[in-house]
C-alpha cells in the first residue's frame, strides 16, 4: 500500500522558502525549486532553470528588489548568484540571502538537480551540510510541452498547483547580451491571504532565449510597493566544470526519499 510522506526541510532561501517532497503528486517543490515527475526546474524569481539536454551554459546571476514604502521612502536590496547546466540537463542554481540583523554576513545556498542520477541536492555552503533527495523517474515530455518551452511559454510560477487565471501578453523580440529573447507579460489576480493581495494583480515580465532555453531577465511587479528584478549576466555558453554538479566533499549529509 502506497502511504502519503511529506519531508520538511526548512531553509532560509532568498525570499524564504522550505521543501518538502510529497510522493501523492511526486514533487519536490519551494519559492526556489520546483521538480515534478514530468519536469525538473529551479526556479528564481521569474526565471526558471530547466533541466533540459544539449543546451549548456554558465551565468552570474543579479537579483534587485525595491520596497516603497507609504511615506515615499524607497530601499533597495542587491543579491547575486550563479547559474550552470551542463550538455546532460544537470543544474546548479547558486543564491544569496542577505541577514536581516545589520552587519551580518549573508548566507550562501546552492541547488544541484541532476536528471541522470535523479538526485536533487540543496547545499548550505557556509553550514556544509547538504540535503539529498531521491527523485521519482520522470515522465516523458510530451512535443507539445517541448514546443513551449522553446517558444518560452511553459509556466514560470513553478507550482503545478497554482489555479489561478493568468492573462498572456506577447512583448516581441529584442537583444540581451547577445542573444535573442522574446518577452511575455503574464498577469494574474494576487492569491489571497498573501503579501501580494494589496495589489489587484502581479504582473510578470520575462525574456526567453530560444538559443540557451532560459529566460535572461524577469521583472515580478508583485505589489504597489515591491518590485523584484532577476536578470543574467556574463553569459558563457559551453560546459561548466563537471565538480559543480557533484557533491563536496567535507559536507554533512542528510538523505531523503519521498517512497515509504
Amino acid at each position: 500500500m502506497k502511504h502519503r510522506c511529506i519531508l520538511a526541510v526548512c531553509l532560509p532561501v532568498l525570499w524564504g522558502a522550505s521543501i518538502w517532497a510529497q510522493t501523492s503528486n511526486s514533487a519536490i517543490s519551494s519559492n526556489n525549486l520546483f521538480i515534478s515527475s514530468r519536469s525538473a526546474s529551479t526556479l528564481s524569481d521569474g526565471i526558471n532553470l530547466r533541466s533540459i539536454a544539449g543546451a549548456p551554459f554558465s551565468a552570474n546571476v543579479v537579483k534587485e528588489s525595491t520596497q516603497v514604502t507609504p511615506d515615499g521612502v524607497s530601499s533597495r536590496q542587491e543579491t547575486h548568484g550563479r547559474m550552470f547546466r551542463d550538455s546532460m540537463g544537470r543544474t546548479r542554481s547558486e543564491t544569496e540571502l542577505n541577514s536581516a540583523v545589520a552587519g551580518a554576513p549573508s548566507r550562501h545556498f546552492a541547488t544541484i538537480i541532476d536528471p541522470v542520477q535523479q538526485l536533487s541536492i540543496v547545499l548550505d555552503v557556509d553550514a556544509k551540510t547538504a540535503a539529498v533527495f531521491h527523485l521519482p523517474s520522470p515522465s516523458p515530455v510530451s512535443a507539445r510541452e517541448m514546443k513551449l518551452i522553446a517558444n518560452g511559454h511553459a509556466g514560470n510560477s513553478g507550482g503545478a498547483h497554482s489555479t489561478t487565471e493568468r492573462a498572456t501578453e506577447d512583448l516581441g523580440t529584442t537583444m540581451m547580451e547577445g542573444f535573442s529573447v522574446s518577452g511575455t507579460r503574464r498577469t494574474h489576480p494576487a492569491e489571497a491571504g498573501t503579501v501580494n493581495n494589496k495589489a489587484p494583480n502581479v504582473m510578470t515580465d520575462s525574456w526567453f532565449s530560444p538559443d540557451l532555453k532560459v529566460e535572461l531577465l524577469a521583472t515580478m511587479q508583485v505589489s504597489h510597493s515591491l518590485t523584484r528584478t532577476t536578470r543574467l549576466t556574463n553569459i558563457s555558453p559551453g560546459e561548466p566544470d563537471p565538480a559543480l554538479f557533484q557533491l563536496p566533499s567535507g559536507y554533512a549529509i542528510q538523505e531523503s526519499s519521498g517512497q515509504k
